[in-house]
């Protein structure tokens, strides 16, 4: 996992934020690829859509049991969806308006592989200020050059997102197969891991976000673009390092 690099100060302290953005309990998961634990399976949890540490919420993917296989194969693009309580459909998208969806203004979302059963996750997409949010699809390519990955008790696809008003780090997962490429490689960008208790990795951080508590302005063209051309593919131009996260301490 990567080592987080934190960029100056927090300009607001989290605590102030959460007293401007809803913070009820809806959060979010993912619907698309349907995500482990969610209503769309035989295991639901109602706290699917909490932060990871949340009464004992672990670490990896929550600790949830094994979900919906999706089969994708390598240069398809994944248009990620999310969900909350509230919206009567997984199926139908988008949802209607006025959702509570506890955005949490925000912050830092990024998407990435797992081919041993979450013991390291590579990134194959990366958005951040307006994500997460529930009335917008979020593309990402696997990869023309990642492997195959046959076994969907150990390949997982999963959604990461560092909020912005509070120090709560989300991790939600889904079990796919991936057909590839037989040379292929893996993506070199770690994904971030922070705000996870009792694990060796920055606490007390936040990400910059757009602050808004409704819905947002949607993906960043250029980190639409980055997350759909390549960037992330190993030899590409994201490397070991990506995009800045927008990631402070509070």
């Amino acid at each position: 996992m990567k080592v987080l690099s934190l960029f100056g100060s927090a300009v607001v302290a989290a605590s102030a934020l959460l007293t401007l953005i809803p913070s009820t309990a809806a959060h979010m998961a993912m619907s698309n690829p349907p995500g482990q634990a969610g209503p769309w399976t035989k295991n639901q949890s109602n706290q699917v859509h909490a932060f990871i540490g949340f009464k004992g919420k672990k670490f990896p993917c929550g600790g949830y049991p094994k979900g919906p296989v999706t089969k994708y194969r390598a240069g398809q693009t994944i248009n990620v969806r999310f969900w909350v309580f509230g919206v009567p459909s997984w199926t139908k998208f988008p949802p209607k308006g006025g959702l509570n969806t506890a955005r949490h203004g925000g912050g830092a979302c990024e998407f990435s592989l797992s081919y041993d059963g979450g013991k390291s996750w590579k990134v194959i997409g990366q958005y951040t200020r307006t994500c997460p949010d529930v009335y917008y699809e979020w593309p990402v390519l696997i990869p023309k050059n990642v492997p195959s990955c046959n076994d969907s008790n150990k390949c997982l696809f999963a959604w990461s997102w560092t909020a912005y008003a509070t120090n709560q780090y989300y991790h939600h997962c889904a079990n796919i197969q991936i057909t590839g490429d037989p040379k292929g490689r893996l993506p070199e960008l770690d994904m971030t891991v922070v705000d996870v208790p009792g694990r060796n990795v920055r606490q007390n951080v936040h990400a910059r976000g757009d602050g808004k508590g409704g819905k947002s302005a949607g993906p960043n063209r250029d980190e639409r673009a980055r997350s759909t051309n390549g960037f992330y593919a190993y030899g590409g131009k994201a490397g070991k390092k990506g995009i800045d996260l927008g990631l402070v301490r509070s």
